[in-house]
């Protein structure tokens, strides 16, 4: 009975716990800057087996990164491909490394260059081309 009440009190604890974002993932578009350390985990790829956007998949992507345990997917590309028929499916596939970043408490992602899968959800742009966006033009 007393290891029965110890399971209900532990499992009552994991559940009430804080689970990371997944939507809060940095995703960069080739590798952090040189003062950033981290740690690789693995390489990670998902596709959708029809028309679609990438935006359709990411939260999947970053819910398989966030799973890995990581904070960061490196060399983040998002694209359409072809699938097994080339000329009857064009579809969206997402892919890069999940990464355990290791940085300052005071840069966020945006300051080494990357955007969070909301972000780039919200925008429908690759994370490099979002700091381009923002940026003042015709300054030659």
């Amino acid at each position: 009975m007393r290891n029965l009440f110890f399971l209900l009190i532990l499992v009552l604890f994991s559940a009430t716990t804080k689970a990371s974002d997944p939507m809060a993932i940095c995703l960069i578009t080739g590798l952090p800057a040189s003062d950033v350390s981290y740690e690789k985990i693995q390489r990670i790829k998902l596709g959708k087996g029809s028309y679609g956007s990438v935006a359709d998949i990411l939260p999947a992507f970053a819910q398989k990164a966030d799973t890995l345990g990581a904070n960061a997917i490196v060399n983040y590309v998002g694209s359409q491909r072809f699938g097994f028929w080339p000329w009857r499916v064009v579809r969206p596939v997402v892919r890069g490394e999940a990464v355990k970043l290791d940085i300052a408490s005071d840069k966020t992602c945006k300051d080494i260059g990357g955007a969070t899968v909301q972000e780039v959800i919200d925008t429908n742009m690759e994370p490099h081309l979002l700091d381009e966006e923002k940026a003042p033009k015709g300054s030659s």
